[in-house]
């Protein structure tokens, strides 16, 4: 009964087959952006970036600043 079990499981070249088949489905699923969606994103990424990074900036500068304060206080 054990021999039956396990002559019913798929070996590892019949594994591998069956795992490119599914790779190649499902790359067939894939709907790529067009240019133009990608440019669009690109320059969203751009922008949130710059704006992030004035944030951080001008926050940096604020606590360095209070950081300047208090030590001069004491």
């Amino acid at each position: 009964m054990a021999d039956n079990a396990v002559s019913k499981k798929p070996g590892f070249i019949a594994k591998a087959k069956r795992f490119f088949r599914d790779v190649k489905g499902e790359f067939k699923k894939i709907v790529w952006p067009g240019k133009s969606q990608i440019i669009n994103n690109t320059i969203i990424v751009l922008v949130v970036i710059v704006i992030s990074g004035i944030f951080v900036g001008g926050f940096d500068i604020l606590v360095s600043y209070l950081v300047k304060l208090l030590l001069s206080l004491l």
